[in-house]
């Protein structure tokens, strides 16, 4: 068998005469008669860490589904023989990598270490040779019907590419993605849409370093064998146009080939094959396709469709973008105190004339807070700020002229404050949560989250119609549930206190049914910080 230098040697020789790529080789050190997936480079590339399946050595023998294995380059450019990662990286689920921070310092895998059932993706501390116990990252709404999960993390670490199948799926396995607000906070799953996405499976997705060429294998637009690399251009900021998806012919063969990656210098890319070994996976080398050109800069605009459902009908006639655009400045504020604060933001756009979402927008503290947004339209403003109480905010851009200057005020987390949950809302005469609460409830949640020190009081409150005992009750009814519902979500219940306090304490008149319904709330203070 050949040394993997030696062809490389073969493949600078042969020079600009070749005019079709050679095949993809087996990398020698790493051939086994296991199923090896997933590879992993770190961004210095001296470290490949992949999935090993059935090993007798992985944490569960032979029965285990995959755990995650290393191997070093050597100083001639080969690769160690890989040993077993040691460590809170491999337990008995499947476990494997999904990418690496450019720092090198944080590693994403598969899987929900904590709640192996609620399925996700999880982070991982580097510490000195070592690595941390896997961490959850908080995806919302994230569902898995498929037993299948693979991706990849952006170059740039802001973004990941997942293949699952979840809402809004056609057929099997679509593949999303997700915007990272902070270390284990991502946007919700978006559909990549009907260009890419077919009624098969569309698995093992990779976006290069342009974050617009997306390489991904599918079993459902034909091609050399079970499943083929194909690839596609992002055309636009809707994440859900791309342009015509094409094989990379040279590489496929008739077997699977899949979890196709670009090494860095853009001469080289890894991906899986399983020609030459019965189904089971061989992580191989292979020259870059050259007719696919990956631009030099990642986008500086990190914008995105939030529509996370997308029409099957691939036919259906797209709506035009609002073009005029207008000039905005954020301040964000201490609502105590006026001192300007440096949050981040994730601002979400949608179109009002077309009632369709269209665009997202990620600041942070070293931005200008300075963007343009569309005319007539109107934008949900997500800040969160260490210290601070999470925030959703609407903006119509209709009612603002260019180059204005949008102030917004931030609660802080002190003892004695107290913050009205405006949209947790109950089913009438119930303590029966209403669908659209959530969100809110969710921001209460990872505020606890976030500062594991806070204690807070839920409290619920009514107006003075009625019986005064049955309103307590009642509200005592809610804010209970409200408890269990962060309880259920990871919080200790040490941390809550409940209590219904009926119509005794309002913050208006009950004389009119205008100021009635101001009464009936549910508030939380922070008792202990």
């Amino acid at each position: 068998m050949k040394v993997l230098w030696l062809t490389l040697i073969a493949f600078c020789l042969l020079g600009n005469n070749v005019k079709s790529q050679d095949k993809p080789v087996i990398i020698d050190s790493l051939e086994s008669v296991y199923d090896d997936i997933a590879p992993v480079l770190t961004p210095d590339e001296n470290l490949l860490y992949f999935t090993k399946k059935n090993h007798p050595e992985n944490y569960g023998g032979e029965k285990d589904p995959g755990d995650i294995w290393l191997s070093t380059k050597n100083n001639d450019g080969t690769w160690s023989k890989p040993e077993r990662v040691k460590g809170p990286l491999n337990n008995s689920d499947y476990n494997s990598p999904i990418g690496i921070t450019q720092d090198g310092n944080i590693m994403y895998v598969v899987g929900n270490y904590k709640s192996p059932r609620k399925g996700g993706v999880s982070y991982s501390r580097k510490i000195g040779e070592n690595w941390s116990e896997p961490q959850p990252i908080d995806i919302p709404y994230f569902k898995n019907k498929s037993e299948h999960l693979s991706g990849s993390l952006s170059k740039d670490g802001k973004i990941m590419v997942l293949s699952l199948e979840s809402f809004g799926s056609r057929g099997n396995e679509d593949i999303y993605y997700t915007f990272r607000k902070s270390l284990d906070e991502w946007t919700e799953l978006r559909n990549l849409g009907v260009d890419i996405n077919t009624e098969a499976q569309d698995l093992t997705p990779y976006l290069a370093s342009d974050n617009k060429t997306l390489f991904f294998s599918s079993n459902g637009r034909g091609g050399k064998g079970s499943r083929d690399v194909f690839y596609s251009k992002r055309k636009d900021a809707t994440w859900t146009t791309w342009s015509e998806v094409k094989s990379v012919a040279d590489i496929n063969t008739e077997g699977a080939d899949w979890y196709f990656k670009l090494v860095s210098d853009g001469n080289l890319a890894l991906l899986v094959n399983t020609v030459n070994s019965v189904g089971l996976g061989n992580i191989m080398q292979t020259e870059s396709p050259n007719d696919i050109i990956i631009e030099p800069e990642v986008e500086k605009s990190m914008t995105a469709s939030t529509q996370s459902v997308i029409a099957i009908n691939s036919n259906a006639q797209r709506k035009p973008l609002v073009k005029e655009k207008v000039q905005v400045q954020f301040k964000i504020v201490d609502g105590f105190t006026g001192a300007e604060l440096k949050p981040q933001l994730l601002i979400k756009g949608i179109n009002e004339n077309s009632k369709s979402s269209y665009s997202e927008i990620i600041m942070n503290k070293n931005s200008s807070y300075k963007t343009h947004l569309n005319k007539d339209s109107v934008y949900t403003i997500d800040i969160s700020v260490e210290g601070y109480l999470d925030d959703l905010r609407t903006l119509k851009t209709d009612t603002i002229s260019d180059n204005s200057i949008v102030t917004l005020e931030l609660l802080s987390l002190e003892k004695g404050t107290t913050i009205q949950l405006k949209n947790v809302l109950f089913v009438r005469g119930t303590a029966d949560i209403k669908d659209g609460s959530f969100e809110e409830l969710n921001r209460v949640y990872m505020m606890l989250k976030k500062n594991p020190n806070v204690e807070i009081e839920l409290s619920g409150h009514t107006d003075n119609t009625g019986s005064a005992k049955l309103n307590i009750e009642l509200s005592q009814q809610r804010s209970d549930r409200i408890k269990e519902y962060l309880v259920e979500k990871g919080i200790d219940s040490k941390r809550l206190e409940s209590k219904g306090y009926g119509g005794a304490r309002p913050i208006a008149s009950n004389k009119s049914e205008a100021t009635r319904k101001l009464n009936r709330r549910v508030e939380f203070t922070i008792i202990k910080i």
